[in-house]
């Protein structure tokens, strides 16, 4: 099994973190490498979400399906992709700096008979880790941009 892990601390309320990181359909509007993301299906707190993405100079597209735990946690299992199979857990931990965002994904990669984990821990949880870098910047810059002083009201 091969892991990222990738955190973020973000100074702001963690209804306003969560709120931002659930609505994926935005993410084109402020992560670069996402081109598109729509929402294809939603039942009470799971979905299936379509995306399309920029991989180097490749596009690449995949599906998951998305359960929300408000305002704790997102689990993701990529049901159609280049990395199929692959868990992603994210965490929301409010703390008394702000909220701490632990993104974590886990996944085999089979594409290559034999060398493919060789070639997952090489090369593709480089990629994974710096898409996961780039959304958890993006999320963010996002709050901070769209932050109001409400936000932090009870």
């Amino acid at each position: 099994m091969i892991r990222t892990v990738n955190s973020i601390l973000i100074k702001a309320d963690i209804n306003r973190v969560f709120s931002v990181a659930t609505d994926m359909e935005k993410y084109p509007e402020f992560i670069p490498s996402y081109k598109e993301v729509k929402v294809v299906s939603r039942e009470g707190n799971k979905m299936i979400v379509e995306r399309s993405g920029q991989v180097g100079k490749k596009t690449v597209k995949w599906k998951s399906c998305v359960t929300l735990t408000p305002p704790k946690s997102i689990h993701a299992e990529q049901l159609e992709g280049p990395i199929k199979g692959m868990q992603i857990q994210w965490l929301f931990e409010d703390t008394r700096d702000g909220v701490k965002i632990t993104l974590t994904h886990d996944f085999e990669y089979k594409k290559i008979p034999l060398l493919g984990n060789l070639i997952g821990r090489l090369i593709v949880a480089r990629i994974v880790k710096k898409m996961a870098e780039e959304t958890l910047k993006g999320i963010s810059k996002r709050v901070s941009v769209n932050f109001q002083p409400e936000d932090f009201s009870n």
